[in-house]
């Protein structure tokens, strides 16, 4: 967790000098560390889930299976 908190916080603010657009200087590091914050969270989040299916998937899938079951009993009995 230390190691992905300091290349974290590296590319944050390592990685977020001022730009230079094409026609002149861009002060859009701003913009620049939200999306790249934004980008690390949308990976550390793919991660974390990946890691939650794999432990608890087989649980969920089967509460799910079950849920779905009792749904179409109560619409198959309600007509």
């Amino acid at each position: 967790m230390k190691k992905i908190l300091l290349i974290c916080l590296l590319l944050f603010f390592g990685l977020s000098k001022q730009l230079f657009a094409k026609t002149g200087m861009a002060s859009d590091e701003t913009e620049f560390a939200l999306a790249l914050a934004g980008f690390l969270l949308l990976v550390a989040g793919f991660f974390e889930g990946t890691g939650y299916l794999k432990k608890n998937g087989k649980g969920l899938f089967i509460r799910f299976r079950t849920f779905l079951r009792n749904k179409l009993l109560t619409l198959r009995n309600s007509h």
